[in-house]
């Protein structure tokens, strides 16, 4: 009798388990769908939604079904067994967890909000005092971010007590139960497949936000195959390795090097590869044979020239130059292009701020996390800050903020520059941009502050040549910038010259802040000319203007249109101005300066050098003559350029004139680019984890 009692107790506690199971998960589900219209009617407010937004939600809701279905049967057991030890702690714990969810899933839907992009693996590319700062810059915490999240709970808790009173009938438990481990074996369309949306928003906003965080965090840490070779194989595409990448080899302690002879298909206009010859030694290692575009556009004086690189955050070819589709915000710069070289189609190798100083000053290649994350271990380089440096010219770098951030001040340190000036070197005269709130953070100096203070510092010194390099910091979110409203009524008057209707000039209202920051950028480079060119050395010196990556907001219109940006090539040495449409990289720029100063100022190079680019091209009509990775961000390499066309992971994309792209099915010539990709990750992983970018005859020396 005692025996049948007990039996009998674990098979209603069994039942009452099931039935439990089916009544939390329903209110997980009520809350996925209370959270989707949250989604829905918050983004239509925040950002131009991508065309059939509603549909798009709906879609997304069922793979959020398929999602909630998946999870309750991988967690069904460990239910059960912590259902039997304590009912109370059973439903502890699971209100516990999908409360977590619903919180980081309204969390990432107001990230998604001001950035236009989904958070991943990327996250783990910072230290914690940087996501602090970002998220600050995003406006932290306040009424409008938390009230979302309270009510929330507040449902959870609602949703809790409900289902307590909810009598279902133990067959749909049990079909519950069955349809869960069912879905188990359709796990993979709980993803959405990003070739089957017209555009990157639209594949954000179908994703389920803290599903793809907390997958991409599992796969993070868990990769499956945990050697070096599987873990960059994750770290390259978000997926796990499926064949090892052949074996590291340490480098040689020799520094001979058997260079082969030069071939006629480097000479000829024919695609560029990443690595001339292959070389399990120093994989990137090459002649130093990049033509000299620039030369015969300057009058050559005998006076070595300077050098200034204004790398300005976020500037965007969508809307800066002639032809941006959402109309120009830059119209100095625009001018300016019309009395420059211009480059309109050049492509940044990644899609934030920290590639750019070891793309556009050393070619280099990208690690795991970016080349700066690499941190001491950076390899030796060789870079044009260190090359300068070597043939007597003297380099400053300038930046409003922080230069430790994204490892900034390491790597300019190691490429041996001369003086880092940063926030901590700004005085009481200067004023820093506006924060989100009264106290609240902000990112540091603008423009404006950045310009003068490169004057004072200029104004003491010497007569070396020089290398100035100055990072903007004010068209980064939240966008605030000194004389705020001057400059939102500047955003007017220019929306006024584009003839909008209603519903489009609604939809500039939306950014509108990054608007206002674009003009306040445009003007602090107008006064920055208007006193630079008073003095002495202005006639002596080269100014290259360039954008380190578009702004992530407004929405990207395509895949490649996050690194779209300009160059500009201005100076009073040049003999006219001239327009390109080939398209180009940020790592072309420093094979062509010195491409430039070795055959017009007599300077010696090395006849070998590790660069990725081969310099620009000056093809006026539009071509591609390109293969190129990008590192859209810190831990995603998933993007690649090869002549005309253009790969996101598995899909295929056709360029067309105006950097537009259109999905082709060739799946030979997908596995064709495919391979080169797979062969720039194989060198970048030997080249960067063995201190393997050049030999030890190569590195940085000053001669006595």
């Amino acid at each position: 009798m005692k025996i049948i009692s007990r039996r009998k107790r674990l098979k209603d506690n069994l039942i009452l388990g099931i039935k439990r199971y089916l009544t939390l998960n329903l209110a997980f589900f009520i809350l996925l769908a209370i959270v989707r219209c949250y989604e829905y009617f918050y983004l239509k407010h925040k950002i131009t939604m991508p065309e059939g937004s509603l549909k798009l939600e709906l879609l997304g809701f069922g793979h959020d079904i398929l999602m909630l279905l998946n999870i309750a049967g991988i967690f069904f057991l460990l239910f059960m067994v912590i259902h039997l030890l304590s009912r109370r702690l059973t439903g502890f714990v699971f209100v516990a967890l999908v409360t977590i969810f619903i919180l980081t899933e309204i969390a990432l839907i107001q990230f998604l909000g001001s950035t236009s992009l989904l958070l991943g693996a990327d996250l783990f590319g910072y230290s914690f005092d940087e996501i602090i700062s970002i998220v600050s810059a995003g406006g932290g915490f306040s009424i409008t971010t938390m009230l979302p999240l309270v009510i929330s709970v507040l449902l959870m808790i609602t949703f809790l007590i409900w289902s307590k009173r909810l009598k279902l009938p133990v067959l749909f438990s049990l079909l519950f139960v069955v349809l869960s481990f069912v879905s188990l074996a359709f796990q993979k369309y709980t993803y959405p497949r990003a070739g089957k949306f017209n555009s990157e928003l639209a594949y954000n906003l179908v994703s389920n936000k803290a599903y793809h965080i907390f997958s991409a965090t599992y796969l993070f840490f868990n990769p499956g195959d945990l050697s070096e070779t599987a873990l960059y194989s994750y770290f390259y595409t978000g997926q796990v390795a499926q064949e090892k990448l052949p074996d590291i080899v340490p480098p040689k302690q020799s520094s001979d090097i058997v260079v082969p002879e030069k071939s006629s298909a480097i000479l000829s206009p024919a695609p560029k590869q990443l690595s001339e010859f292959n070389s399990s030694e120093y994989p990137f290692l090459r002649r130093n044979d990049s033509p000299d575009v620039l030369g015969k556009y300057f009058n050559v004086g005998p006076e070595k020239p300077n050098l200034v690189f204004i790398i300005v955050e976020s500037l965007g070819r969508a809307y800066s130059g002639e032809g941006a589709y959402l109309h120009s915000f830059t119209p100095f710069l625009d001018s300016l292009e019309n009395h420059s070289l211009y480059w309109e189609n050049v492509l940044s190798t990644a899609g934030r701020t920290f590639e750019v100083l070891p793309s556009v000053f050393g070619s280099m290649p990208y690690g795991k996390s970016g080349f700066a994350e690499l941190g001491v271990n950076m390899p030796d380089g060789m870079s044009l800050i260190s090359l300068l440096k070597e043939r007597g010219y003297e380099s400053r770098f300038f930046y409003g903020g922080d230069a430790t951030f994204d490892n900034m001040k390491l790597f300019l340190t190691k490429q041996h520059i001369d003086h880092v000036i940063d926030e901590n070197d700004f005085g009481p005269s200067y004023k820093k941009l506006p924060p989100v709130r009264t106290g609240g953070f902000t990112w540091g100096y603008g423009e404006k502050d950045i310009f003068q203070k490169g004057f004072e510092v200029l104004a003491g010194a010497g007569s070396k040549p020089r290398l100035d390099i100055y990072l903007t910091l004010a068209m980064h979110d939240p966008y605030f910038v000194s004389d705020q409203d001057y400059y939102n009524k500047k955003v007017e008057e220019r929306l006024n010259t584009f003839n909008l209707d209603n519903d489009q000039r609604a939809e500039y209202q939306k950014y509108f802040l990054n608007y206002a920051s674009m003009l306040y950028f445009n003007d602090a480079l107008r006064n920055f000319f208007a006193v630079y060119q008073k003095r002495a050395d202005f006639k002596n010196t080269i100014f290259f203007i360039t954008g380190d990556h578009r702004m992530s907001s407004p929405p990207i219109s395509t895949q490649i249109d996050r690194f779209h940006v300009p160059l500009i090539v201005f100076s009073p040495m040049l003999k006219s101005s001239d327009k390109f449409s080939s398209v180009v990289s940020h790592l072309d720029f420093t094979p062509s300066v010195v491409a430039f100063l070795k055959n017009n100022y007599g300077m010696k190079f090395p006849s070998l050098v590790p660069w990725l680019g081969h310099g620009l091209d000056s093809e006026k009509t539009f071509r591609n003559t390109m293969s190129v990775p990008f590192i859209r961000t810190k831990n995603e390499i998933i993007d690649y350029i090869d002549r005309d066309y253009f790969i996101v992971n598995d899909q295929l994309f056709k360029i067309s004139e105006d950097m537009g792209i259109d999905q082709v099915i060739d799946e030979q010539k997908l596995t064709e680019i495919q391979r080169k990709f797979e062969k720039f990750k194989t060198d970048n992983l030997r080249a960067c984890f063995n201190n393997a970018l050049i030999p030890d005859s190569l590195k940085f020396k000053i001669n006595p």
